[in-house]
């Protein structure tokens, strides 16, 4: 029987394609020197207690939100939402986006919709892509809190746009952890110390007339999943925002008024380096989970203070400066499939595999440039490896790689990852090699768009 999670994974494949055009497209360029302005909001989820019990939930342990940022340089006008959600259904994208043109004049190829990730919420589903057995009456309750804090969200950021200045900012917090771990019986899941990870901070801050900070994007490589699959000793789940959700309260507690958008990066194969449901394999293959209950929460407190600090403090260092230009650009790069179904997802490591060739694919891409700064989105969850060839590869030096964005497509790992049969690459629809492609890709369409930028 197809799970709840593998079943929203045939929706967004299919969705993520339709969301963007095969060829570049670029937003207007204005001719004369450009005054950015920018808005920003946010609005938690509210869920109303009659709505629990919910795809194993029972309660809340923190709020979920919706952050909306809008920037316009005077001839473009673009929207950037992070949902707190584990992915976002393309129905519901598509009724996000449409918020943003009604409420804030932005058109939907120039908006952007990010999950943030976060693994302890339920799933929303939406339209005709609705599991057996879903309880509709209850996602309808699920869908009409997001439409309403969307709303309220979008209209902060329009109500509250002023002249803004930009900056950008970078560090390292060592957060995160590769997850592919090496057993007797083959690759799994767990904390790998020896395995390469990235704790690079890319932060980008938006400052109001006042000089304060308004938003404040920031992008690290690794999933928001202290919580992930952890029970309450008593039984039952709670829904929380996890490790994005309490570095951004962080992040909006030292700067009053500022909304902190969690843009996940390259963190297909990074965890963080404590979980509250640990993954173990037993001496005779098997796996299973430890789970340390409710004294998870205290676990995902001290991480997201310490994301949250690190990110703070990237942020205070940066000094904007006013005349940003605001461009946004989408693509599709052709790679080779896999013939991947989500009902035959890993259960456990093996010794060997063989992938089944399946038709060739592509690979959506979304750039967002504001000033020199380079914002890369993709739906699938790339390697962390991946996600530094793209920055090291990239004209720009200021360079973000966002993923989880307009949809979700399963992983695109690393090459050496289909050779160790790991978790990932057992998941992936992507052919061994894609990654690299699409990084290579990636780099070229940055680069023409510099030129571009020389050539103007």
């Amino acid at each position: 029987m197809r799970s709840r999670r593998n079943f929203l994974f045939s929706a967004l494949s299919v969705g993520a394609a339709a969301l963007t055009s095969p060829a570049i497209s670029k937003g207007a360029i204005g001719k004369t020197a450009p005054r950015l302005q920018a808005g920003a909001g946010r609005a938690d989820v509210v869920f109303p207690a009659s709505l629990y019990p919910v795809d194993g939930f029972t309660g809340s342990h923190d709020p979920l939100a919706v952050r909306v940022l809008l920037l316009d340089d005077g001839a473009t006008r673009i929207g950037i939402v992070v949902v707190d959600l584990t992915s976002i259904a393309e129905d519901m994208i598509t009724s996000m986006k449409a918020v943003l043109t009604e409420l804030a004049g932005v058109p939907a190829d120039q908006a952007i919709v990010c999950a943030s990730h976060s693994f302890a919420t339920p799933h929303v589903f939406t339209g005709a892509h609705v599991p057996p057995g879903t309880d509709t009456a209850r996602t309808a309750i699920m869908q009409r809190a997001f439409d309403t804090a969307i709303r309220s969200a979008a209209a902060q950021a329009v109500s509250g746009l002023v002249p803004a200045r930009s900056g950008f900012g970078s560090g390292k917090s060592p957060i995160g952890v590769n997850r592919d771990v090496a057993t007797p019986h083959g690759w799994w899941l767990g904390a790998n110390d020896a395995g390469f990870a990235d704790p690079t901070l890319g932060v980008v801050r938006i400052d109001g007339r006042d000089g304060k900070p308004l938003a404040i994007l920031m992008n690290v490589a690794v999933q928001p999943s202290v919580m992930d699959g952890s029970q309450l000793a008593a039984g039952g789940k709670l829904i929380s925002a996890d490790l994005a959700g309490a570095a951004a309260r962080y992040v909006e507690a030292r700067h009053p008024g500022a909304v902190a958008l969690f843009l996940v990066g390259a963190a297909g194969d990074q965890s963080p380096y404590l979980q509250a449901n640990r993954h173990v394999v037993h001496h005779d293959g098997s796996v299973g989970r430890v789970d340390i209950h409710e004294a998870g929460f205290a676990v995902l407190d001290l991480l997201g203070e310490r994301l949250g600090t690190d990110i703070a403090n990237i942020a205070d260092g940066i000094r904007t400066q006013a005349g940003a230009q605001v461009t946004i650009a989408r693509d599709s790069i052709p790679v080779n499939g896999l013939d991947f179904s989500p009902r035959n997802a890993p259960t456990g490591p093996v010794p060997a595999f063989t992938y089944r060739h399946g038709a060739a694919a592509k690979v959506p891409i979304v750039v967002i440039r504001l000033g020199d700064i380079a914002l890369v989105g993709m739906a699938p969850e790339l390697a962390a490896s991946v996600g530094t060839r793209i920055r090291a590869g990239s004209p720009y030096a200021d360079t973000l790689v966002a993923t989880m964005v307009d949809g979700a497509a399963k992983y695109l790992p690393d090459a050496q990852s289909y050779d160790r049969f790991t978790y990932e690459a057992r998941s992936s629809p992507y052919a061994q090699g894609a990654a690299e492609t699409v990084a290579d890709g990636i780099v070229d369409t940055l680069k023409r768009m510099q030129e571009g930028d020389t050539a103007g």
